[in-house]
């Protein structure tokens, strides 16, 4: 008799929820990337979830912007940290290669052995900052179609100095606290909240890469 590990059964009611479909091989690569960050957060302090509801919170809040995401080919994700939002969706988006820029050694170290645990062949992570990103690709700059982040510098900065990086026709998809809508045209005057995704506490900022700063 096969019997359901319930941490998947709990990870799928909450994608369900959240209508986000995945298949049984990508639940079960999320599962054994909760399992690693849980081990690994014991002792190197990469995410303040420290649960496996947390941690399944956290993947969801990844994973919800597929529900508006334009198709994309390419992605660089800056300051990956513990791997979100950039591991649970390549795992979502395997057609799809994943650029994850964290500079902090322990991080780094981390998404090197999920890589290699998980066998995600469409992730690359570089130890660097993004100010020496181009140093990494001398004879042929990189260019993505989106650029993710959830790193706590303001989005005017963040895009002015990642803008480079992004395609013609990319775009941004930042993951920003509540009191970002309220102060947007604050930090970026040509911007609308029609680009902002709200859930919860959540608001995910995709824009075009069409500003001027």
């Amino acid at each position: 008799m096969n019997v359901k590990n319930p941490q998947t059964r709990d990870l799928n009611t909450l994608l369900c929820e959240n209508n986000i479909t995945l298949d049984s091989a990508q639940i079960a690569l999320l599962e054994s990337y909760t399992a690693l960050l849980l081990r690994w957060n014991e002792t190197h302090n990469l995410s303040g979830a420290r649960t496996i509801e947390g941690m399944h919170e956290n993947i969801v809040d990844s994973l919800c912007p597929l529900h508006f995401l334009q198709s994309f080919k390419s992605a660089l994700d800056i300051g990956s940290g513990g791997g979100f939002p950039a591991i649970p969706l390549s795992i979502a988006r395997q057609n799809a290669t994943f650029s994850l820029l964290e500079p902090r050694a322990k991080r780094f170290s981390f998404l090197q052995n999920v890589i290699c645990e998980l066998g995600l062949k469409n992730v690359s992570v570089y130890k660097a900052r993004l100010e020496s990103l181009n140093a990494l690709f001398p004879n042929s700059p990189l260019q993505v179609d989106l650029i993710t982040s959830r790193a706590v510098m303001p989005a005017s900065k963040l895009m002015k100095m990642a803008r480079g990086f992004l395609s013609k026709n990319g775009y941004f998809l930042l993951f920003k606290g509540s009191q970002f809508g309220a102060n947007l045209k604050q930090e970026i005057p040509n911007a609308s909240q029609n680009e902002c995704f709200t859930r919860n506490d959540r608001i995910y900022f995709y824009t075009k890469n069409s500003f001027d700063f």
